[in-house]
């Protein structure tokens, strides 16, 4: 139930307030002030009185975006996204508190968003300023399907970012080394220790570091040559099985031969020697430490960074640099970007595009180049 506004001057502006009904069946009222005619707060009131007949559900004036998103995120992502994922949501909290400070969401406007982010982005890259963003605009869009606001304040919000300190290039290995990187790696395998084990696989598979961790024996296939991922390892929060990053990054990846016969191996060595030590790998975990159970990333990195560093790899990459080498080199290789984006469990091709739009531009003119070629040769 909407009550008829009432227009009420205020010194030389005029105000409008609306009493309404809530849905716990208590009445409220609505003032806005400001204008400069009555005529102007008339229509604006009855622009509200139609929302408000459409749905429209008025936040509390006090209610901060912080504390919105939130509540949103503990409804919405808390049991639908793996730990790490979370983890990040409530890093944003984190700088929501800090950039936006109490600002009451219903006040939000585009221009405070925009400085807001503009402000962010002077001390993060770009990637993070769109995760930042992305995060804000999934929150404040369900705000507005829930008409608890009116106006998409994202609206074609500009993302810029800090220049970053490492170069693309940094990010991953090219062909040569890590050629270089597998094999020294494979020199290096002993069931006693699974960090070798876990840079091959990551190498050929491209598969995250907690979706390997995640792996149990029972998710390869040896027959079929398929790696099944289906769920990561909650190593950030105490370990413990958990869902993959989104629906998409649950697929089943090829494996070539040779990672296979290695992987067999490896299986039933593994096997005797728990059995000889008796230990128990309560969860059938194929990367697992005899003396401390599953894998974590120091003892990850520490091997790898021993690895490159003895096939003189000048510009070493972190674990996950793996998985950026993984996709880079079959990218480089002219495989349809489809492919490798369902290889790695992306979201979308988007995704794709955006993290290796250094090697598609590459790409990209190198086959403008072999088009020219191509037309030429028409002519020969």
């Amino acid at each position: 139930m909407i009550q008829l506004a009432r227009l009420v001057k205020r010194g030389k502006k005029w105000q409008y307030e609306i009493s309404f009904k809530k849905p716990d069946g208590t009445f409220s009222k609505m003032r806005k002030s400001g204008f400069a005619t009555k005529g102007e707060a008339s229509a604006a009131a009855a622009e509200m009185e139609l929302n408000l007949i459409g749905g429209y559900q008025p936040i509390d004036k006090d209610k901060s975006l912080y504390d919105y998103f939130k509540e949103w995120a503990e409804l919405y992502k808390k049991n639908t996204v793996s730990a790490v994922t979370y983890s990040r949501y409530q890093n944003t909290l984190s700088n929501i508190e800090k950039y936006f400070g109490d600002t009451s969401i219903g006040k939000l406007t585009r221009s405070k968003y925009q400085k807001v982010l503009n402000e962010f982005s002077e001390t993060h890259a770009k990637a993070t300023t769109k995760r930042f963003h992305t995060h804000l605009r999934a929150c404040l869009t369900d705000a507005l399907a829930d008409k608890a606001i009116l106006n998409d304040v994202t609206y074609k919000a500009i993302i810029t970012g800090a220049k970053e300190t490492k170069s693309s290039d940094d990010k991953f290995l090219n062909y040569e080394e890590f050629k270089l990187l597998m094999k020294e790696t494979e020199l290096r395998l002993n069931p006693i220790y699974s960090s070798p084990y876990m840079i091959l696989v990551a190498g050929t598979t491209g598969l995250r570091f907690s979706e390997l961790l995640g792996l149990t024996w029972s998710d390869i296939d040896f027959e079929s040559k398929e790696i099944i991922v289906n769920k990561t390892w909650q190593y950030k929060t105490g370990g413990g099985f958990g869902p993959t990053k989104n629906e998409t990054s649950n697929r089943t990846v090829d494996v070539d031969d040779h990672t296979l016969n290695i992987l067999k191996k490896y299986k039933l060595q593994q096997k005797e020697l728990l059995f000889a030590n008796k230990i128990k790998n309560e969860h059938d975990l194929v990367f697992y430490n005899l003396s401390n159970g599953p894998i974590t990333p120091d003892a990850a990195n520490k091997t790898l960074k021993k690895i490159q560093k003895q096939v003189g790899i000048k510009k070493p990459i972190t674990f996950h640099g793996l998985r950026h080498t993984h996709a880079s080199i079959l990218l480089y290789r002219d495989l349809d970007i489809f492919v490798v984006s369902e290889r790695l469990g992306h979201k979308n091709t988007s995704v794709t595009q955006e993290v290796y739009a250094h090697v598609l531009d590459e790409m990209r003119n190198k086959n403008r180049s072999k088009i020219v070629s191509e037309i030429a040769s028409l002519y020969a």
